[in-house]
């Protein structure tokens, strides 16, 4: 064997061996890219508002009023809670809808409004009535 033999095949085995152990990684540990998914928060928003404003009445009572009031305050607290179910539900970052400025595709950041409104409660979304 030549004398310049035996480091050739060394660093060949050793290039090979760090390029199967660099797919090996990679495969097990896919590139982390941070995953998204956006919510329509003002159309979630605008739905329970109708719907209080719809229960609305001349001459209501102080109390019929607090009443309304505590739902919307309720209902705040319901959306908040909705939307980290479904963060971690999807192991994503939420983004709301109005913060989007362009995507490639609808796919590209799906859209999870349907959910949080399942979760919030039928009077906020029409996808789910």
């Amino acid at each position: 064997m030549s004398p310049l033999r035996i480091p050739a095949w060394t660093v060949l085995t050793t290039l090979l061996a760090g390029a199967t152990l660099a797919v090996a990684w990679l495969h097990v540990r896919s590139l982390e890219m941070p995953r998204l998914a956006r919510v329509d928060i003002g159309s979630l928003v605008v739905r329970q508002q109708q719907a209080l404003v719809q229960r609305i009445q001349p001459g209501m009572t102080v109390d019929e009023q607090g009443k309304l009031f505590d739902e919307a305050k309720a209902f705040g607290v319901q959306l908040d809670a909705a939307l980290d179910q479904v963060a971690q539900e999807c192991r994503c970052a939420l983004l709301n809808s109005a913060a989007l400025v362009k995507s490639s595709s609808a796919v590209a950041i799906p859209d999870l409004t349907a959910r949080v409104a399942e979760l919030v409660g039928p009077r906020s979304h029409p996808a789910v009535q």
